[in-house]
């Protein structure tokens, strides 16, 4: 009768075992099975901030150009009125102003949009100028500069051709 209970215990011994083998096995494919989803779960999150960090960089990009007043730019009649418009500009950054054309859309009836000049100033203020000429509210746009250092002029003084284009009503 003993043998017969040895045989059950260890019967009863070996089921446990086995049911916590099973357990255990069981346990641990749930946990790999988890792992492997926070492993992606983790990269997705990275992933998506990256995203966000980049679309935050963006937005900030899109309301400073939101916040820019180019769209308070009004048209002006021709290219001379433009010139009136700078030549005080001109004149208070002691630039000297040696020659002015307005050309640009004559042949095809529309007013003149292009105003060429040659200047000889000093450096710094013609480039003091060509920043003044960001805060008009005139759309208008610089489509040639040159500076040539001529010799003929005193020392500090440099040779410019500029040609400006700028927005006019139709």
């Amino acid at each position: 009768m003993q043998k017969n209970s040895y045989l059950i215990l260890a019967g009863i011994f070996a089921g446990l075992c086995f049911a916590l083998c099973v357990g255990i096995w069981f346990s641990l494919t749930e946990l790999y099975a988890y792992r492997e989803e926070y492993d992606r779960l983790e990269s997705e999150q990275k992933n998506n901030s990256n995203i966000i960090a980049s679309l935050k960089t963006r937005n900030s990009s899109l309301s400073r150009i939101v916040n820019l007043s180019v769209n308070h730019a009004k048209p002006v009649p021709d290219a001379v009125v433009f010139y009136g418009m700078i030549k005080t500009m001109l004149d208070g950054h002691k630039i000297n102003v040696l020659s002015m054309t307005a050309s640009g859309q004559n042949d095809s009836g529309k007013k003149d949009n292009v105003l060429n000049l040659k200047l000889y100033a000093e450096y710094y203020q013609l480039m003091s100028m060509l920043a003044d000429l960001r805060n008009l509210n005139v759309a208008s746009k610089v489509t040639s500069l040159r500076i040539v250092r001529d010799h003929n002029l005193p020392e500090d003084l440099i040779d410019v051709d500029l040609r400006l284009e700028v927005m006019t009503g139709e």
